[in-house]
């Protein structure tokens, strides 16, 4: 078993070849916010004071970011003042793919989050992985739950490197968060509990509880198997 694989296999990862698939329905209103993990909870009803009315039905990423600004719906707690984006001593050694791909991911190291960013700038989760894997020469789409119908679905004990991870803190609601594993239990990800852009465990966080997929997309493969610089 891969080094974290045992770890990742308690997570009980969904694996279908659709992750979470949208709630049929009419339309309705959309009550959300976005907290200060940079996961989007979303519901047909107002929750509680943090849930705004974002939209009636269905939106694609740029109405739903217009909306989340508009109704000032970033919620929870605030965020804390950014933290330097780099591996805490006490996570060990990555492998040839997990350097890689932080050397990919380098121009945005500890770029602050921002939502609906995608640049060094600012930038929020699914933005980034779209830049690394650009670099990769695979084009993602914007959003998240978009990205997650991508490439082949992995099974938590076969976690590599390269892998995207997927995270939803309502299943019904779909989608909500994305990043890149990065082997030995670690992602890279943009989040405002951290300031922005860096790499955080799993196990024992918030995100653990979130984790409802991974995906693994060929077209980067040979990238990542490549040992010349990035």
């Amino acid at each position: 078993m891969r080094p974290g694989a045992r770890m990742l296999a308690a997570f009980g990862l969904c694996c279908g070849a659709v992750l979470i698939a949208p709630a049929p329905g009419a339309c309705r209103t959309i009550y959300g916010y976005e907290d200060s993990l940079g996961m989007l909870h979303t519901s047909p009803v107002k929750v509680n004071a943090n849930y705004k009315p974002l939209f009636e039905g269905k939106a694609d990423h740029e109405a739903l970011m217009h909306a989340l600004r508009a109704q000032a719906a970033l919620g929870g707690p605030p965020p804390p003042r950014p933290q330097a984006a780099v591996l805490p001593v006490d996570m060990g050694p990555l492998s040839e793919r997990g350097e890689r791909i932080l050397g990919l991911a380098a121009p945005y190291m500890g770029a602050p989050y921002r939502l609906g960013g995608d640049g060094a700038a600012g930038i929020d989760c699914s933005g980034l992985t779209r830049a690394v894997f650009a670099r990769l020469g695979c084009d993602l789409p914007r959003q998240s739950r978009l990205q997650a119908g991508l490439g082949q679905p992995v099974a938590p004990t076969e976690l590599e490197a390269g892998d995207l991870l997927f995270f939803a803190t309502d299943r019904a609601a779909g989608i909500s968060h994305v990043g890149i594993y990065l082997g030995g239990g670690r992602m890279l990800h943009s989040s405002p509990r951290r300031g922005g852009v860096g790499v955080d465990r799993l196990a024992g966080t918030d995100y653990e509880r979130w984790l409802v997929g991974a995906r693994r997309l060929a077209k980067v493969e040979p990238a990542l198997a490549d040992r010349g610089r990035p």
